[in-house]
């Protein structure tokens, strides 16, 4: 996922890992002292794009999306760090290998986990491909 901020002119985007849940938020860590985690401290508006740069002009598909991103409160911590974990390494053995514990996500530790709820999500409109344009998804219907 791309994960796009900006404070005063400042703008940035940054590649990160991410997990997502049933009501459609995204989740990742990063380092509270990187620019985006500094962007999100004084705006919590950001965007961000998933797409498959691999794919041919022809199986383009993607989303973008505009939203709120925070830190993850302390007592969601553990439920998301383990969905986080579990998504990104279904297989145990690497999970165990990358897994990190909730105490290196708070206090003096240098990393936090952050959330980030979509308010508009756009998808590519791959019925019409003579024109690049965008979709509004209703994440409320059925």
């Amino acid at each position: 996922m791309s994960l796009a901020t900006s404070v005063q002119g400042e703008t940035w985007i940054a590649p990160v890992a991410y997990s997502y849940d049933e009501q459609f938020n995204f989740y990742w860590y990063s380092e509270k002292t990187a620019r985006h985690s500094k962007h999100i401290e004084v705006n919590q508006a950001v965007a961000v794009a998933i797409f498959n740069s691999q794919a041919s002009s022809d199986e383009v598909d993607g989303l973008q999306i505009v939203g709120i991103a925070s830190e993850v409160a302390l007592g969601e911590l553990p439920a998301i760090a383990e969905r986080y974990f579990r998504q990104l390494f279904p297989d145990e053995t690497t999970r165990t290998r990358w897994s990190k514990p909730v105490e290196c996500f708070v206090g003096d530790a240098p990393q936090r986990f952050y959330r980030f709820q979509p308010v508009k999500v756009y998808k590519c409109d791959t019925e019409n491909t003579s024109v690049d344009r965008r979709l509004l998804v209703d994440l409320l219907a059925d």
